[in-house]
């Protein structure tokens, strides 16, 4: 069986950014790697390398044991990562269970069950930075 790679659109991606860079982000995208992509590790969503790191499905590195364990990092939009960042993979598992049954009993979430999401998927919010506002001082003085 041959040694899977990294495929080329990932290259750019694991030689940059401030929490990791090199072996440890292709040791994390090699886990991902299913076929020729790259999934979320808990979501399973497509994962783009090309999206602006302020989009909400960016892909980010994920610690699963602990941010100094890089041999347990995985890959998953930015989203799901810093949904997870304070809970442990069980205490994830756990809350989204929990989700789940306050969204039946709210009836926001409808039969039948197991329903994946769409194709491309992405919530309409993103991170963006907020937009520089006018000095209104020095306006005002114009």
């Amino acid at each position: 069986m041959p040694t899977p790679t990294i495929p080329p659109t990932w290259e750019k991606w694991c030689t940059t950014g401030r929490h990791g860079k090199g072996a440890r982000k292709k040791n994390a995208v090699l886990k991902c790697l299913k076929g020729a992509h790259v999934r979320g590790y808990f979501s399973d969503l497509l994962l783009r390398p090309d999206l602006a790191d302020s989009d909400s499905m960016y892909p980010s590195l994920d610690h699963l044991v602990d941010p100094k364990n890089h041999a347990e990092a995985v890959v998953e939009a930015r989203i799901v990562n810093d949904m997870r960042s304070h809970l442990s993979e069980g205490e994830f598992w756990q809350i989204i269970e929990h989700l789940f049954v306050v969204g039946v009993e709210k009836g926001k979430i409808t039969p039948p069950f197991g329903k994946r999401l769409p194709r491309g998927w992405s919530p309409k919010r993103h991170y963006q930075k907020p937009e520089p506002q006018p000095n209104v001082s020095s306006a005002a003085k114009g």
